[in-house]
């Protein structure tokens, strides 16, 4: 079978190779530096380093003749274990370190070197044939392995797709080893040593390829985990900044956005109420803070469960929440008489509880702004407090005072 390299041209090919990982090592390297928290790119990078390292050991190797045993054994060893190094730091990227199978590709690799030793001891050194198709043998299990294993990350979200790429390089690799060693099993002629092997050179071209695509592949993966995290961050400053942390309900500056945007946007009148929890201070001052975020807590659990479809809730400050309903005024006796039940009932058995509920309503219009409806529903909630609070009471546009809301003005 005729080679497509000469052995001068091979060391050539030989030492690109080598220089070409030592590059990909350094930036994995540069970018764990910066990236600390991304382990996979110190296993990645000393990947690189450890197959340069294999290369380099082959560079040592005479052009015709027989390598020193120490050459073979610590070439083949180098080989071995770059599978194992980037296994492992897929592993940490994909956050599957503790993998039940964590332990089978190691044991390949032992074991992968362990024949490959008693092989290159127990063969005369110039026959090269044995130590290749052992050595083949061990890669293509490990690359089967990746396969499996990197078919299996890529189904973990739509975005490792891209692995499918690498599994395709990996097929091929495994394609070449295997026709490796087909060859020297039935053409046994085919090389002296290392560098008249025909086959070397396509194995190190394609591992070139390989390194290439696979340094894009895995540096594309970096990006999109830290494009990741950069969402994951902005999601969580949003929701700081729109959703009151002890409630659960907006924030005061989202919800007065968002009630002035669906008032210029709405067809008809939608209602505002504002509640405040009675006696609350007394809460706060008989059995200490931590009972009034209890209470607080439970509070805007029940408003976030019972909050009608389109209506959004608020926490204004302190013990003062509000409600946007899109919801006929005549519907709302009964759903404050029952929102009032089921605080009671969530909050029987919180230090100072059952609580009761104080609210003013009015009717936010289109195009009317936040603050007019405010303090229409302000005056209707002090008038719910000075009536003797656990009241509703409802302000209209053109009404000078705050109306009982008939039929249970006393929520209870």
């Amino acid at each position: 079978m005729p080679s497509l390299f000469s052995s001068a041209q091979l060391l050539s090919l030989v030492l690109f190779v080598t220089l070409s990982h030592v590059g990909v090592a350094t930036i994995f390297a540069a970018m764990w530096h910066t990236h600390r928290q991304i382990r996979a790119l110190i296993y990645w990078s000393a990947g690189e380093l450890v197959i340069a390292g294999a290369f380099c050991c082959l560079l040592l190797r005479p052009l015709e003749g027989n390598a020193s045993l120490a050459n073979i054994l610590c070439t083949n060893l180098l080989l071995m274990s770059t599978t194992l190094l980037y296994e492992r730091g897929m592993r940490y990227f994909f956050r599957r370190e503790a993998d039940q199978l964590g332990w089978l590709l190691p044991a390949v690799t032992l074991g992968g070197f362990v024949l490959f030793a008693l092989t290159a001891l127990q063969q005369p050194l110039f026959d090269v044939h044995s130590r290749i198709i052992v050595l083949s043998g061990v890669l293509s299990l490990q690359i089967a392995l990746l396969i499996w294993q990197l078919w299996r990350y890529q189904r973990l979200a739509p975005v490792y797709r891209v692995l499918r790429f690498a599994t395709l390089l990996l097929g091929l690799q495994l394609l070449l080893q295997l026709l490796r060693i087909a060859k020297h099993l039935w053409q046994p002629e085919l090389a002296a040593n290392s560098f008249t092997d025909p086959l070397l050179g396509p194995v190190i071209l394609l591992s070139l390829l390989f390194t290439i695509a696979r340094s894009y592949l895995l540096l594309s993966l970096v990006h999109t985990r830290q494009q990741q995290a950069l969402l994951a961050t902005q999601r969580k400053l949003e929701r700081r900044a729109n959703q009151d942390e002890l409630t659960g309900l907006f924030s005061r500056h989202y919800f007065e956005r968002q009630v002035a945007l669906r008032a210029r946007e709405m067809a008809s009148p939608s209602q505002l109420l504002l509640i405040d929890l009675d006696n609350f201070k007394q809460i706060n001052d008989r059995h200490g803070h931590p009972a009034g975020d209890a209470m607080l807590r439970a509070v805007g659990r029940v408003i976030a469960n019972t909050l009608p479809a389109e209506g959004m809730a608020g926490r204004l400050g302190g013990d003062e929440l509000a409600l946007l309903l899109m919801a006929d005024p005549q519907t709302l006796p009964d759903y404050c008489h029952s929102l009032q039940q089921q605080i009671a009932e969530a909050t029987r058995a919180l230090a100072g509880g059952p609580i009761s509920l104080s609210i003013g309503l009015t009717s936010l219009h289109p195009d009317e702004g936040f603050e007019a409806a405010y303090l229409r529903a302000d005056r209707a909630l002090y008038a719910a407090k000075q009536a003797g609070r656990q009241r509703a009471c409802v302000q209209a546009l053109h009404h000078n005072e705050p109306q009982p809301l008939p039929p249970c003005a006393l929520l209870s």
